[in-house]
């Protein structure tokens, strides 16, 4: 019975960047918990509903391509990191999200965006490249 109710967290990460690839928001919205809530650290702003979630993402500018790297377990759901790139320019970035999930909803997320770019100095006697 135990096993039953125990289910994978990564699933439904994993599915939501998926989903968010194919701009798949009837899917999204059946994988959110009602009381989602998602806070993006870097720019201040917490996003306090399912609905606010995906209409923020559907109506974010551009046309995108989302490749899902890893999605790992945690003590509370997942961790994801994916590739985003734009189809219409040169913008490249990389995202980390943590993810509460229980019961295969995600009830809350905590996402992170970082562009990709050159190193900021030479560092190239510590660092290789790849």
């Amino acid at each position: 019975m135990l096993a039953t109710m125990i289910s994978d967290p990564t699933e439904p990460v994993r599915a939501l960047w998926e989903r968010m690839h194919h701009r798949d928001w009837e899917g999204i919205s059946r994988l959110l918990d009602g009381g989602f809530q998602a806070v993006w650290p870097q720019t201040s702003e917490r996003i306090p509903s399912p609905a606010q979630y995906i209409g923020l993402n559907r109506n974010y500018p551009g046309n995108w391509v989302i490749t899902v790297k890893t999605v790992d377990a945690t003590a509370e759901g997942a961790v994801a990191r994916v590739h985003i790139a734009s189809t219409t320019d040169d913008v490249s970035l990389y995202a980390i999200g943590f993810y509460r999930v229980m019961g295969g909803k995600i009830l809350g997320a905590e996402e992170y965006f970082a562009d990709v770019g050159v190193a900021p100095y030479d560092r190239s006697e510590w660092v290789e490249r790849i």
